[in-house]
């Protein structure tokens, strides 16, 4: 395909005054989401036609727009923590890619694309095709309905309270129905499609259910990014989540539509539309042409692994997704076939997103640049080769711990963020790690020990699989044996911060969330090795003459993406069981926030709630009031609020509780909130009622209000 450069600059100028004039003058949602989209699809496919020489057409679409998105993200983020982002920053940044790019096209010399890849080929199966894709699609708007009729505002623990269980039966139909079509089809393209749409169904479930949203965190990232769209800043300004307040609120103002609805469908979008290609295109040069099944398979099967962190758009969410992409395009580095300089990009671009995988993301480039560019010598340059690749590994052991202790000695006030343990804190190793070995869950209901002894075994079936996939890939690229590097390294890095790193922000339950997430990343470079290795062993079962053991593992492996499924979202299935004690906000918890607001008539208070109500005060009100460095609802959970909220419920409610509250922050009038699904919030309430001058009941006592007026 070739691109005119005459026509390039009409298509851009029309794009560049409709969105402007959008920005300025109209303000009208539907031109927003038509010049919008057109302006990602086109500039993306024009820094894919100058990045990737001589790709194919899907590939240059699919990565152009990838990197053009991590492109407006880093930039944005650049102009945000210089400046702001206000419409003169986003409209400045509008203009940026013509002028970067179009250059290009009159400078460039950009030969025709190859005309091998041609993912839409006459399949001679056309029946058994058409009709495994009306299966498919049928099902997958099966899927879709009951979604679509589980939405709910009610606070709740688990969607799988609410869901029907046939919404599992459909799914898992859905899944052997795709398994089984993309292992006999050779029409990549659209083996690709109907992944995509599938990993949409899988991902965005919670976008479906949890209809207020879902979590804690993405209710304050969404609250910043409001104020950030309105007044183009938000102060203090931190060096990370800039990557994501900058692409979310660049979003929402091409698109003219709310930034609640850009966070929420950014992350599954990227990760339906970028991470199965990725796979794909990574694997691609491992498979045979023209044979199944394809490179796509291993698209399908990433979602064996549980996907907890995927399920709605944070900072650490997106990074893990950008994350991903390197390690998928470090293969293609190895082989000479992408640009290192590009991955550095993303690396960087991970980084200002959030650091915790975009100091992953820097110490893989590091060792990938290594591994890359330090070919075996001789002599003295072997020894020098061995030094480099010495240091370089022993810095990325221990790269997170100093990043760490780098902010414990520069940042003012660092109690408040980390400190070190005693070496004598790490007496039981195992312990100390937070590692179990026990394994099997048996509680005597069959279905739910296999789901929960599948979520327990995992990641030892990643390492065993991982490494089994490490011997069939090094055959034919030695080099991979960075991957197992770098998942050495980050292994160190959590066992550093475990043993060693305290964060005194954070309430106890909650102090292994940071090592956790390293630890959930380590694993990260494992899953090409792993995909690579359940590759070979479907390719090897597709050669096989035996029709019954070819439907067993079809059937096997469906099971286990159900599974995978379930176990990914929050889950409440009794004590025997791991449970998500979390609640979702519900209305109930929005209509609270406004009746005390109300109620309050302007004057000072704070309120003692649990985090579901904070998160209805952050959704509803932003970052209203603070009494010096306390906010008035009880965020974060270290904070000295939510010790008091912990003291009205797990002890005795009491004004003495209240009076301290009151005299940390100086407001006058103090409000205790009571959820209904509480545990003994019934004892509670009675307890309660005394203490207060004023009891306020919401929703027919889904929640009470305790109304506290001090002198």
């Amino acid at each position: 395909m070739t691109l005119r450069l005459p026509y390039c600059i009409i298509i851009s100028l029309i794009l560049i005054v409709g969105l402007l004039g959008n920005f300025f003058l109209w303000e009208s949602p539907l031109i927003g989401l038509t010049f919008g989209p057109a302006y990602l699809i086109f500039y993306g496919f024009l820094l894919g036609f100058i990045l990737f020489r001589g790709r194919p057409d899907l590939f240059k679409f699919i990565y152009g727009l990838l990197f053009f998105i991590a492109g407006l993200s880093l930039f944005g983020a650049l102009i945000y923590f210089f400046y702001k982002l206000n419409p003169l920053a986003l409209g400045t940044l509008v203009l940026l890619p013509p002028f970067v790019l179009l250059p290009f096209l009159r400078f460039g010399n950009h030969p025709e694309s190859e005309k091998h890849f041609n993912p839409l080929q006459i399949n001679p199966h056309i029946l058994r095709t058409t009709l495994l894709l009306a299966a498919f699609i049928f099902l997958t708007v099966l899927n879709v309905r009951y979604l679509l009729a589980g939405g709910t505002v009610e606070a709740i623990r688990s969607p799988w309270k609410i869901l029907p269980f046939d919404f599992f039966l459909t799914y898992f139909a859905a899944t052997l129905v795709l398994l089984y079509f993309v292992l006999k089809s050779q029409k990549e393209g659209l083996n690709l499609i109907l992944i995509s749409a599938h990993t949409f169904v899988t991902v965005a479930l919670a976008l479906f259910v949890y209809r207020i949203g879902y979590g804690f965190d993405p209710f304050i990232h969404q609250a910043t990014e409001k104020i950030i769209l309105t007044q183009g800043f938000i102060l203090p300004k931190p060096f990370y989540y800039l990557g994501q307040y900058s692409l979310v609120v660049f979003l929402a103002k091409i698109f003219h539509t709310s930034v609640v609805w850009v966070d929420r469908l950014l992350l599954p979008t990227l990760i339906s539309v970028f991470l199965p290609a990725t796979i794909y295109f990574s694997l691609r040069p491992f498979t045979e042409r023209n044979k199944t099944p394809g490179a796509s398979l291993a698209a399908l099967f990433i979602f064996l692994l549980p996907f907890t962190s995927f399920l709605v758009t944070t900072p650490q969410g997106l990074a893990n997704f950008f994350l991903l992409i390197i390690i998928f395009f470090g293969i293609l580095v190895l082989r000479r076939e992408f640009s290192l300089a590009a991955l550095w990009f993303l690396g960087f671009v991970t980084l200002l997103t959030h650091p915790l995988a975009g100091i992953p993301a820097l110490i893989f480039l590091l060792l990938l640049t290594v591994f890359t560019f330090f070919k075996k010598q001789q002599g003295i340059f072997e020894f020098v080769r061995h030094v480099v690749f010495i240091m370089s590994t022993i810095l990325a052991a221990v790269a997170i711990p100093l990043v760490f202790l780098a902010t414990l000695f520069l940042l003012r006030g660092p109690a408040s963020i980390i400190s070190l343990k005693t070496i004598a804190g790490a007496g039981n190793l195992l312990g100390a790690l937070g590692w179990s070995m026990s394994i099997w869950v048996n509680h005597f209901r069959p279905l739910y020990d296999l789901v929960y002894t599948y979520g327990e075994i995992i990641p030892f079936i990643l390492l065993a699989v991982g490494l089994a996939g490490y011997s069939l890939f090094k055959k034919t690229l030695p080099t991979v044996l960075v991957y197992l590097t770098a998942f050495s390294a980050l292994i160190t890095n959590y066992a550093l911060l475990k043993l060693f790193v305290d964060f005194p922000s954070l309430i106890k339950y909650e102090q292994g969330i940071y090592p956790g997430r390293v630890l959930e990343i380590s694993f990260y470079f494992l899953i090409p090795l792993f995909l690579f290795a359940l590759y070979k062993f479907f390719e090897k079962l597709m050669e096989g003459k035996s029709r019954g053991l070819k439907f067993f593992f079809i059937l096997i492996f469906s099971v286990f993406l159900t599974f995978s499924l379930y176990y990914s979202y929050p889950k409440d299935d009794g004590e025997d069981y791991p449970i998500d004690r979390g609640y979702s906000v519900s209305i109930f918890d929005l209509n609270t926030v406004h009746k005390i607001d109300e109620d309050a008539a302007g004057a000072d208070y704070v309120v003692l709630a649990n985090q579901s109500v904070s998160a209805a005060a952050i959704r509803e009100f932003g970052f209203n009031k603070y009494y010096g460095p306390y906010f008035y609802y009880p965020i974060p959970t270290g904070d000295p609020l939510y010790q008091y909220y912990l003291d009205m419920v797990y002890q005795t409610p009491s004004r003495a509780t209240v009076a301290e509250a009151a005299n940390l922050t100086g407001a006058k009038t103090v409000y205790f909130v009571l959820n209904k699904y509480w545990t003994d919030s019934d004892k509670i309430l009675e307890s309660a009622r005394p203490t207060a001058d004023e009891t306020i009941e919401i929703g027919n006592g889904k929640i009470w209000i305790f109304k506290y007026q001090l002198k």
